[in-house]
């Protein structure tokens, strides 16, 4: 292994007095990464080349935007300019850094990117990694450091005796009470005054910093139902993050971890209680300036969960579980945003006498996801342009028009004769 990295470091430019970098960091790096660096990555490493990675990762902020002089981190940290080299010759060996030249006049300047470090379970499960460590430290030292990061194995054959919310809260909580004495913790996901939609990036950077999660402790579809859950309930990243570790048994196959059955069913149950449902939602920010109803309206639909709109187009009472359904079938079957599925059923009330046709609302969504769009905006102006058209089909013209010479007709949409046709069978 020592002729691997002789070769790297001959390979590797030496880093002169007057050269400079500047810093990217690619990836999000946590808590949990720089205690693998130290503890798995640095035997590997060594010292320096393990030093130089905090040093680029403290530094990220430092001057940004400008290129920084080599001779600071050599002053700062006391290595030579050959140590400085190896170092990073050894970071990018180990997928940790890329380094990427590009010669000005007076300078050359290297930008840097640096890269989290594997998770624990992922640095396990990589041969060459554990061949190395193994080869520093011993088989048996190198057990030892992988166990540190093992979490601990949930408690069996153990009577469950814990309270659960209903028997805690429910004789403290209504939706008619102030909440004076309730804590209003606020967890937004708001920038520049317009809400977010779930961020996986955000929601897997507390999952792994925070509640030491490894990165691939879910599945792909897990990681989906947790966003379409996300989007009904309208819950931040930390808060749905906290309630998958409620929900989550390490002891069972991969994919299958989460009990989303129960998750849902509690969820149900907190979202009556208005103080600890602020808690656990995204902030409501006013996207839309102006005091028309209809922007209201619009602006109502991008920022409120599936769940809390439809009960407020139900005057606040409380949703009819085949609704709830619906709202779930919409988001995991045909992976509509939530502020589209809060246009749907808003435009499909206001126009079939109140209900909800679940037959109808499905091959409305079924169009809508050939449409592509995202927005509630986009989604009212798709659903109510052949319903305008049909509206205004059979009323006498006023005045004949005259066809104008040398206008290129608008194309023809198929979607909207295959929306007229849907109006037209239930109305």
């Amino acid at each position: 292994m020592l002729g691997l990295y002789v070769i790297i470091i001959q390979d590797m430019r030496l880093i002169k007095s007057d050269d400079f970098y500047s810093l990217k960091v690619r990836g999000y790096v946590t808590m949990l990464h720089l205690q693998v660096l130290n503890v798995l990555y640095q035997p590997i490493l060594g010292f320096v080349a393990t030093t130089v990675y905090h040093y680029f990762y403290a530094m990220r902020e430092f001057r940004k935007g400008e290129p920084v002089s080599f001779t600071n981190v050599h002053t700062h940290l006391e290595f030579s300019y050959d140590q400085l080299s190896s170092a990073i010759s050894r970071l990018e060996a180990l997928g940790l850094a890329r380094s990427f030249l590009a010669e000005h006049k007076e300078f050359n300047e290297y930008i840097i990117e640096l890269y989290a470090p594997k998770d624990p379970v992922q640095f396990s499960e990589d041969q060459i990694f554990m061949h190395l460590l193994n080869d520093k430290v011993g088989p048996r030292q190198t057990q030892d450091l992988v166990a540190l990061f093992t979490l601990d194995a949930p408690t069996r054959n153990k009577e469950d005796v814990s309270s659960d919310f209903s028997e805690v809260y429910a004789t403290d909580f209504s939706l008619d009470n102030g909440y004076q004495n309730v804590e209003k913790t606020k967890l937004q996901n708001v920038v520049g005054g317009v809400k977010l939609e779930f961020d996986r990036a955000l929601f897997l950077n507390i999952l792994v910093g925070e509640r030491l999660f490894s990165m691939n402790a879910f599945s792909e579809e897990e990681l989906h139902t947790i966003e379409q859950i996300s989007g009904i309930y309208a819950l931040t990243e930390r808060a749905a993050v906290d309630k998958i570790g409620e929900y989550y048994e390490a002891t069972k196959p991969h994919g299958s971890r989460i009990d989303f059955k129960a998750m849902r069913k509690a969820l149900n149950e907190i979202m009556k209680y208005g103080a600890v449902r602020k808690t656990l939602r995204r902030e409501h920010v006013t996207k839309l300036s102006g005091e028309r109803q209809k922007i209201k309206l619009i602006n109502d639909m991008e920022i409120l969960g599936n769940s809390e709109f439809l009960s407020m187009l139900n005057n606040g009472v409380k949703n009819a579980p085949a609704d709830e359904r619906l709202l779930q079938t919409l988001s995991s079957d045909y992976f509509l945003r939530p502020p589209v599925i809060n246009a749907l059923v808003y435009f499909t009330l206001l126009n079939f006498n109140d209900e909800l046709p679940r037959s109808l609302v499905e091959k409305l969504a079924s169009s809508l996801v050939r449409k592509g769009v995202t927005t509630a905006l986009d989604t009212l102006d798709a659903l109510e342009r052949p319903y305008k058209r049909e509206q205004t089909a059979s009323a006498p013209s006023a005045k004949p028009k005259t066809k104008k010479k040398d206008v290129p007709e608008t194309e023809h949409d198929p979607l909207d004769d295959e929306i007229m046709e849907i109006l037209k069978k239930y109305r």
